[in-house]
């Protein structure tokens, strides 16, 4: 078998007590199957002018009815929630995640929920990871698919990452994934000596489509990316971060609907640490304090602060991200679809939850608006992983969702005024 690798270190990095201390499973209490959300301003995630004064109609846990109030008939029975002043988005997809924060001293299925529950906590409603165990996360993945009442974010996964040295290997590797019975393939250039040839990658991708599996890349250089794109790749899973971006490329994006996928965070957390990052007082982030103890224990200690200094990876990011910034501003302007995505989960310091909403923020100082971001966030992250039945609050979706107590057009970082958090038409946390 080819190099079948996970994203991350999962065995040196599962120290973060995740389920273990982490925020008390939620409950729910016996709802009625329909239920009306009345009086919030509602971005659907499609990008459309907010509703005022909305109502939102779910039934059997899916939406049934969005629109003003006078236009939506509530049923008889429904048990009606007044959100009077507050704001409904649909719940955040970051449609590149990973779970490899987990207690070690769990079963793996177990460390696998409680991640899932601290995104969800955090408004996270959907996750798609991009490097993933591959079996006990199917096994997560299809029970929501039974119907089962879900206290935790949906997941969606790619299994091993697949690399390969020939072309023989690559289409090897695929079927071996593909057997595992996951969504999509991940696959990765580093833009270093041994990187996969482009017949060697383009055999990956060829064999992924034989298998109706679409593959998604990691990348750092626009001529990689330049390459993925001209085999066949479906989804740039990172931030070309060597150079502008070219006309060429947004062009190509576009023409073969290719979802690019910033992932911001990823490159803060290699300079941030220099030393104890303020956020650590903020009580947004120490919601999930417990789940991320462990990190912080080690991002406080001095000796982690001074390797960070004299990181010359470190100080090299710095570079990155504005380089990644920029591509960004470059990208929307040129119509590309962007979608939000973190890489959370994988090294030390990549907050899962948290960092989805420095994501957001970070995406706003790239020069996109609110209202760009929260799409990207909703319902590009649902398009560019192809969940039809997710991102937007439209009928027929599946109502998740969260209520804010603040608009998220006024200020992006108002995304972090949760009120609630609803999945399948039900509010996580309940009594």
């Amino acid at each position: 078998m080819g190099r079948v690798t996970f994203s991350g270190a999962a065995v040196a990095l599962a120290g973060l007590l995740v389920l273990v201390g982490a925020p008390a499973q939620p409950s729910f209490a016996q709802e009625p199957a329909t239920v009306a959300l009345t009086g919030a301003r509602v971005i659907d995630g499609t990008g459309a002018d907010p509703i005022e004064g909305a109502t939102v109609l779910i039934a059997d846990g899916r939406i049934r009815a969005v629109g003003a109030a006078g236009d939506v008939s509530i049923p008889d029975g429904a048990e009606r929630v007044d959100v009077s002043g507050k704001t409904i988005i649909p719940g955040l997809i970051n449609a590149h995640a990973h779970l490899n924060d987990g207690d070690p001293a769990l079963p793996l299925h177990d460390q696998l929920l409680g991640q899932l529950r601290l995104y969800a906590d955090y408004g996270v409603t959907t996750i798609h990871t991009l490097g993933d165990d591959g079996v006990e996360s199917v096994r997560v993945r299809d029970a929501q698919a039974r119907g089962e009442r879900l206290d935790r974010a949906r997941l969606y996964v790619s299994g091993p990452n697949v690399v390969a040295e020939t072309a023989e290997e690559a289409r090897r590797s695929i079927d071996e994934v593909a057997d595992l019975g996951v969504d999509i393939i991940k696959t990765r250039l580093n833009a270093q000596p041994g990187d996969m040839t482009p017949e060697v990658y383009g055999a990956l991708i060829d064999q992924a489509h034989r298998r109706d599996l679409r593959v998604a890349a990691h990348l750092i250089d626009l001529d990689d990316a330049k390459g993925l794109l001209a085999a066949g790749v479906d989804v740039v899973a990172h931030s070309v971060r060597d150079q502008d971006v070219d006309q060429e490329l947004i062009d190509e994006l576009i023409r073969l609907d290719v979802g690019y996928i910033p992932t911001l965070t990823r490159c803060l957390s290699v300079f941030l640490y220099e030393t104890t990052p303020a956020f650590f007082d903020d009580p947004f982030f120490l919601r999930g304090a417990d789940a991320y103890r462990s990190d912080m224990e080690e991002i406080r200690d001095p000796a982690t602060h001074e390797r960070v200094r004299n990181s010359e990876t470190a100080q090299f990011t710095k570079q990155m991200i504005e380089q990644a910034k920029r591509n960004i501003k470059l990208l929307t302007d040129g119509g590309a679809t962007i979608a939000m995505g973190t890489d959370s989960g994988t090294s030390l310091g990549r907050w899962q939850g948290y960092f989805e909403h420095v994501e957001l923020e970070l995406m706003v100082e790239s020069g996109m608006t609110p209202m760009q971001v929260l799409v990207a966030a909703t319902g590009n992250g649902a398009r560019v992983m192809r969940l039809d039945d997710l991102g937007t609050l439209e009928p027929g979706k599946w109502a998740d969702l969260v209520v804010l107590g603040a608009n998220p057009l006024d200020d992006i970082t108002n995304t972090r005024a949760i009120d609630s958090v609803w999945i399948a038409g039900r509010r996580l946390g309940a009594e």
